[in-house]
């Protein structure tokens, strides 16, 4: 089959080489334009674009999607059907109409739960302790398409948005492949979704990074580990700021108030509303990422200092 494939961000990656390594026809890959970013700026072309590249695999960059010019260039491909996974865009009827078998999406989550922009975000801030990836038949509605196929996966209790976005990844990757196989069988069965049981997981914003210490320590631990590595949530110490990356929630039982650093302990241990917070890793202001303890080692908590105080 003909293939066009739409995803931008790096979870998009794995379902492209695993696409490339089938004997479908893969083209064009549409990625979104190169932005600037970072300090300097710099234009740099997303994940997918790059890894299309290095395939060898067409490439197109449309602004916007949905418009005239860019629908016509994709019909003169005639697609069979398309793979969508992390592009970026909502897509609109007249393009989603176009591929004879119709868009396939990669959705990190057990639809119909986490509809939205952040899945993986959201289950980690909820505590869940299983998640999946659901390949559904893209529709203009978002997230609320047909499922085809759809697999279960646990959550490390440790684990943060980073490493379950790269296992999912793999997860969906092959998913994708299994759906595009059934569709060329017909034998792809498609279960609508029970939208009564939908649940939303809109971006994360700006306040929902901010750390608040009088909260359990599970809890601050769940908001840490959904936030990393980006945007990351956030504290202060001694009137700085503190992105707080990787922990772990601490057995010991001694007690403090909330944000007290407990300096009898080794390694960087901070007391919540209620239980004990291990900081594993962390960006201080105008530093580079470090370790609990060496941010220990370097900043030396004295007997009363707290995070975010």
């Amino acid at each position: 089959m003909q293939v066009a494939f739409f995803g931008t961000s790096e979870f998009a990656v794995p379902a492209l080489r695993a696409l490339a390594a089938t004997t479908h026809k893969v083209g064009p890959v549409v990625a979104a334009a190169a932005r600037p970013s970072g300090r300097g700026r710099k234009v740099v072309p997303s994940p997918v674009e790059q890894e299309a590249r290095r395939l060898n695999l067409p490439v197109l960059t449309p602004r916007n999607p949905n418009g005239r010019a860019f629908i016509a260039e994709l019909e003169s491909q005639r697609p069979d059907v398309a793979v969508l996974a992390a592009y970026g865009y909502i897509l609109k009827p007249g393009l989603l109409d176009l591929p004879r078998l119709g868009f396939l999406n990669i959705h990190p989550s057990l639809l119909p739960q986490y509809r939205g922009a952040a899945p993986i975000q959201r289950s980690i801030l909820a505590g869940d302790r299983e998640t999946g990836v659901t390949i559904i038949s893209l529709s203009e509605q978002v997230d609320a398409g047909d499922i085809i196929v759809q697999e279960k996966a646990s959550i490390g209790e440790d684990e943060t948005a980073g490493d379950l976005s790269q296992r999912l990844a793999e997860v969906g990757a092959r998913l994708a492949t299994n759906a595009l196989a059934l569709l060329e069988s017909g034998a792809a069965g498609r279960t609508p979704q029970d939208s009564a049981q939908a649940t939303p997981a809109p971006k994360v914003t700006k306040d929902e990074r901010d750390i608040d210490w009088a909260q359990p320590a599970r809890q601050i631990h769940n908001r840490i580990r959904a936030l990393s590595p980006e945007p990351g949530a956030v504290t202060s110490f001694r009137g700085k700021r503190v992105v707080l990356l990787r922990s772990r929630v601490s057995p010991l039982p001694e007690r403090g108030g909330p944000g007290e650093v407990l300096v009898r302990q080794p390694g960087l241990i901070i007391a919540a509303g209620s239980g004990l917070l291990e900081i594993t890793e962390l960006k201080p202001e105008g530093k580079s990422i470090q370790t609990g303890r060496d941010f220990c080692n370097g900043s030396r908590p004295e007997g009363g200092d707290r995070f975010g105080a």
